[in-house]
């Protein structure tokens, strides 16, 4: 079991959370004039359920240096995004503001590339089977295995 601050996705949450993640992306792009703070997007932000925390979780384009140094600005500036925040939301208490940085989309791109590396090597296998004569060039791939049954429209065959 966590501990910590649980997360729900109730509809309040969710609209301080959306909230504070225009506030926040705004701020870092027309406030901030750090020279490290560029290529930042705000990923997604997660508020908890006491909504006294708010996790922003941030991406940087760049070397890990770079983006460590980044992420320690924003970290820097997080009384003025935190000030921001607090203008913005209607209420007694703002979140307190947790910055942490998002390797989702370095993820996702090196995924895509595994993806696109996976696809040329199958393609490089048939292109071999052709060539050797086990497979036929007219063969169609199949995305469904064989052995799956086949819907017939209503009303039969």
């Amino acid at each position: 079991m966590k501990r910590g601050r649980q997360r729900v996705p109730g509809r309040r949450p969710r609209r301080v959370a959306s909230i504070i993640r225009e506030v926040v992306s705004e701020a870092l792009v027309t406030e901030l004039d750090d020279p490290r703070v560029a290529f930042v997007t705000v990923t997604g932000v997660e508020v908890s359920a006491d909504m006294r925390v708010a996790d922003v979780r941030v991406s940087v384009m760049g070397e890990p240096k770079q983006q460590k140094a980044c992420l320690r600005a924003i970290r820097h500036a997080h009384g003025r995004v935190q000030e921001r925040a607090a203008d913005a939301l209607a209420m007694k208490f703002c979140p307190v503001l947790r910055f942490h940085l998002d390797d989702s989309v370095k993820r996702s791109v090196s995924l895509s590339a595994l993806i696109a590396k996976a696809r040329a090597e199958d393609e490089a296998a048939r292109a071999d089977r052709i060539r050797r004569g086990v497979e036929s060039p007219d063969a169609e791939l199949q995305d469904e295995p064989a052995d799956m049954p086949v819907e017939l429209p209503e009303g039969g065959p």
